[in-house]
């Protein structure tokens, strides 16, 4: 998606019909570059109608991101965050990553980079995260800790608890966490979580937290993720803005995030069982090196680590992939 493309959504934003000619003298372009920049535009999840004599219409508009409207909808100091929006980015994580020496010299700020598209998002253990132009809320902030990383277990475990009370603010109740970094209604993927650390084993350290939330995606975009997937729009009969959402999400991080820094995952610990999805089911432990451990599960412990009722009795795992055992005897 090229900057002219990115112009023209810009104009087509209101919903309206514009004709080819209204959007090339806007642009100072020919109408056959207005023509070829919309071409394949559906599989952004972007879907545009063009109607001979009344010209085009983007159907399903969005709400862009707003700084101000972010900050009006929080209880933060504007001062306290550096707020980047983009059109196109490939990966909100990287981008902060990348750039870690320059909020190094400037940590008493909190960098938050969001995204319309991602490119190349990414996901925990190497996955992708796909979302379409505009239909998610994807953006990541960076946290400085006086610990080590060490220090730092459970960490996803308290970002999913602050966006599980957001979404709870928002009137979003059947939602729920899977172990590690997810967030679920029913048994379908709403939200997920990525959170990669640099620093020393006992510090300081830093922490890049991104968050992806399905918010409404098109069919065309769906059908591109191979799991059981949902967003807002599918869970709930009140449209809600973005910007509402990253700005209450990011005065939960400013209040939940000190906590964790105090009293560690252990004060948490009750509240993130209460929230488990999966608690007391049968599932499958899938670890890092391919071996799979099946058992009952037992909510998680002090670390955040999952415990498990296996046959050889209560045991507890800081790494895996669960899945839930569909047959069991």
């Amino acid at each position: 998606m090229n900057q002219r493309t990115l112009a023209i959504l810009r104009l087509l934003n209101d919903g309206q019909f514009w004709s080819g000619e209204f959007l090339a003298k806007r642009l100072s372009c020919k109408r056959a570059t207005i023509s070829n920049a919309l071409k394949n535009i559906d599989s952004y999840g972007i879907e545009i109608v063009k109607i001979r004599g009344r010209g085009y219409c983007w159907i399903n508009p969005i709400v862009y991101l707003n700084k101000d409207s972010i900050l009006s909808n929080s209880s933060v100091v504007p001062r306290n965050f550096d707020i980047a929006l983009f059109d196109t980015l490939d990966s909100t994580n990287t981008l902060l990553l990348n750039n870690l020496d320059r909020e190094i010299i400037n940590n008493n700020c909190i960098p938050v980079v969001a995204t319309e598209y991602q490119t190349k998002g990414r996901g925990r253990a190497g996955r992708t995260w796909q979302s379409g132009y505009g239909d998610s809320l994807t953006f990541s902030f960076g946290w400085w800790f006086d610990q080590g990383i060490s220090a730092l277990s459970g960490l996803s475990l308290i970002i999913g608890i602050a966006v599980i009370r957001v979404l709870r603010s928002f009137s979003i109740n059947c939602v729920s966490l899977k172990w590690p970094n997810d967030i679920l209604s029913g048994n379908k993927k709403l939200a997920g979580i990525l959170i990669e650390l640099r620093g020393e084993i006992f510090g300081p350290s830093y922490a890049v937290i991104g968050i992806g939330i399905n918010f409404k995606l098109t069919e065309i975009i769906k059908s591109t993720i191979n799991k059981e997937i949902t967003d807002l729009s599918s869970i709930s009969d009140v449209s809600i803005d973005r910007n509402q959402v990253l700005g209450a999400l990011l005065t939960e991080f400013l209040n939940i995030l000190p906590v964790f820094r105090d009293h560690g995952f252990a004060f948490f610990m009750n509240e993130w069982n209460s929230y488990h999805s999966l608690e007391g089911q049968v599932v499958s432990l899938i670890m890092p090196n391919g071996n799979v451990i099946v058992g009952t599960v037992n909510g998680v412990i002090e670390d955040g680590s999952i415990c498990l009722i296996t046959a050889s009795g209560r045991n507890s795992y800081h790494v895996g992939d669960i899945s839930v055992c569909l047959n069991t005897f």
